[in-house]
């Protein structure tokens, strides 16, 4: 009896009852590729391809890219496309092309994606400066954009396993054997005697922050536009004066007007 044969003689239950389980069957295939895409680029060493740039570790596209392609040729990756308009002489928007970057208010966005094995890997990146803050987007040019969009597609990568690591701060790779230990937490203690110690410029002087913010409680109006001016600087100063506020740690020991 033929396989057609076979078919032609089972139940409509007993068809749906097999497409049910190649379904399943396919399913859980796919599961075990995606599993030995991130277990296989996880595994990789890639501490000999790695370069330091302004004290930090560094892998380039390039390096990256070629690594993967090594161990899965059929990879590939793209740069999204964002649509862009023109306004029409009726005041109605026409799309008339795409670019692969978007201007916003708050900078350049840029998106890459890699597929391997079927699955797509994507990561989005703004145009920054060497602080990691977004550049003004007037500003940016193409090589800006360019430069972002590998850093984008080494990040994608590192969504798939290659290279994971030195987005965690470790400085090997994931193995069987041995697993990177998170480096322990701050205790809560730790932290309220670094606030203590934390001292700052104001008015002529090295003072302490807890004496400042004491400064503020007692109604001192200088100390007052002091800590908005300084809160607003940096959100780690900002973050400190609620720490000083939250527990307490406000000191009064410091003249008025200092």
């Amino acid at each position: 009896m033929t396989e057609a044969t076979k078919l032609a003689e089972m139940t409509k239950d007993q068809l749906i009852k097999i497409v049910d389980q190649l379904q399943d069957e396919k399913k859980e295939q796919a599961k075990k590729d995606n599993a030995s895409v991130y277990e296989r680029l996880s595994k990789v060493d890639v501490s000999k391809f790695v370069d330091k740039k302004n004290g930090l570790n560094y892998l380039s596209w390039a390096k990256a890219w070629g690594l993967v392609k090594s161990i899965f040729p059929d990879a590939s990756y793209k740069l999204r496309e964002y649509p862009y308009y023109t306004q029409t002489a009726d005041g109605n928007y026409q799309q008339i092309g795409t670019h692969d970057y978007l201007r916003t208010e708050y900078g350049v966005e840029v998106e890459a994606s890699v597929t391997i094995k079927g699955e797509t890997y994507s990561s989005k990146l703004y145009v920054m400066d060497f602080h990691n803050r977004a550049l003004d987007p007037k500003k940016v040019t193409y090589f800006e954009i360019n430069k972002t969009q590998m850093r984008a597609l080494t990040k994608a990568l590192a969504f798939a396993g290659l290279g994971l690591n030195i987005y965690a701060g470790e400085d090997l790779p994931s193995s069987e054997e041995k697993t990177p230990q998170r480096k322990e937490r701050v205790t809560e203690q730790e932290l309220i005697e670094k606030a203590r110690k934390s001292k700052t410029q104001y008015g002529g002087g090295n003072e302490l922050v807890t004496d400042i913010v004491g400064l503020e409680i007692d109604g001192d109006k200088q100390a007052n536009a002091f800590l908005n001016q300084w809160c607003e600087k940096d959100q780690k100063n900002k973050n400190l004066y609620k720490f000083i506020i939250k527990n307490q740690l406000a000191t009064h020991g410091m003249k008025v007007g200092a």
